[in-house]
């Protein structure tokens, strides 16, 4: 695939931002253009080779697959993953990766989320500062923090992704409203100014009420709401709460399969029938995005650009970057939301928008975890 120029000199001005950063001068008291909430986790990531399927066996965990764990099985794996690899820690949590991404990139986000009072808050708490990541978190006694494992198979690339949210649960709305208080530290724009509110579908189970908040409180003018369908369990056991968000969302990503079946859900065959049902039933302008691995990335939307009213809908389908050897893919989707966020909110077409995201994306899976080379 062939980019566009004006594409990979923009790409080359990010990186130029990326090694040069630092050098400003940064207000941390004003507002973020990309406000996220999401589950804030400790994530280990193991790589073992092919023949090293007895321990996903043992704990009957198929190679190729998402869920949770009670925390102590979690804690189980992660221990005996490490007698067989070493571990690589980061923070996670899809929301966090995007925030963290967006950060790489020359956007400074924020991120809202909970965590316990443990040693894996201190750890997580060391590496966040360490990379200069903003966040909120609150402190909630008597819960662990929240952790997952991903074990990487090295030779097929499958990955098996689990977690505990842990004390990730207990964001509530008293939180939010004390945080939308304080004075000392706003984090809403005025709603004529650009900015995004951005909630990860795994954030949606447990927290409905915190996410209707968001919406009736928050979304107005030009603040959007960017929301991630994350997994396909995810939708099916909280699809209610999901419609309502895609319902009030501005941007809506996720992979084929999870738009597969949000549309099976809402009783279409096809995403593209689902996704016309959508932006006609709700007559808003959306912008629906389908990420398809190494295949394509599928575009549906019924605006041009921020300042156009909705019209017709639009169906376009992009070639992605070819990547050699993809080492991990855990956390793409993170990076290409935060990438696509990022060329947006620096007022890029959405075309552009796919195919900066997409170049950032091929390159996070030439690395263990969500980061940039």
């Amino acid at each position: 695939m062939i980019f566009f120029d004006r594409t990979m000199e923009y790409l080359q001005d990010i990186y130029a931002k990326v090694i040069g950063y630092g050098s400003g001068v940064i207000n941390y008291n004003a507002p973020r253009k990309v406000v996220a909430f999401g589950n804030v986790l400790l994530d280990h990531t193991a790589q073992l080779p092919n023949d090293e399927t007895e321990l996903l066996e043992r704990f009957q965990i198929p190679a190729e697959s998402k869920g949770e764990l009670d925390a102590e099985i979690l804690a189980k794996l992660a221990a005996e993953a490490a007698e067989r690899a070493q571990l690589d820690v980061n923070p996670g949590g899809s929301a966090l990766n995007t925030v963290r991404i967006l950060k790489q990139l020359g956007t400074d986000a924020l991120f809202f989320g909970a965590v316990g009072e443990d040693k894996t808050a201190e750890k997580l708490k060391e590496i966040l500062q360490e990379r200069e990541i903003e966040t909120r978190l609150v402190t909630v006694n008597d819960v662990p923090t929240g952790q997952c494992v991903c074990i990487v198979n090295k030779d097929t690339k499958a990955k098996a992704l689990y977690a505990n949210i842990g004390a990730s649960a207990k964001l509530s709305v008293d939180h939010l409203r004390k945080a939308h208080y304080d004075d000392t530290q706003p984090f809403l724009r005025p709603i004529e100014r650009k900015q995004i509110l951005y909630i990860e579908g795994f954030f949606v189970p447990q927290r409905q009420e915190v996410c209707d908040f968001i919406v009736r409180n928050y979304i107005k003018e030009r603040r959007r709401l960017a929301i991630n369908l994350n997994a396909e369990y995810i939708i099916k056991d909280n699809f209610q709460p999901l419609r309502q968000l895609v319902r009030a969302a501005f941007f809506i990503f996720g992979n084929r399969k999870e738009h597969m079946t949000f549309a099976a859900e809402l009783g279409f065959d096809t995403i593209e029938a689902a996704a016309k049902h959508v932006i006609e039933e709700f007559n808003t302008p959306k912008v629906i995005v389908v990420t398809n691995g190494r295949e394509c990335v599928q575009l549906i939307t019924n605006i041009e650009d921020e300042y156009s009213m909705p019209g017709e809908i639009a169906f376009q389908s992009f070639h992605v970057p070819r990547v050699d050897e993809v080492v991990d893919s855990t956390g793409a989707g993170d990076a290409f939301v935060a990438a696509f966020l990022h060329a947006w909110l620096e007022k890029r077409s959405l075309t552009e928008c796919v195919r900066v995201a997409s170049d950032v994306a091929a390159k996070v899976v030439t690395v263990v975890g969500c980061n940039l080379p």
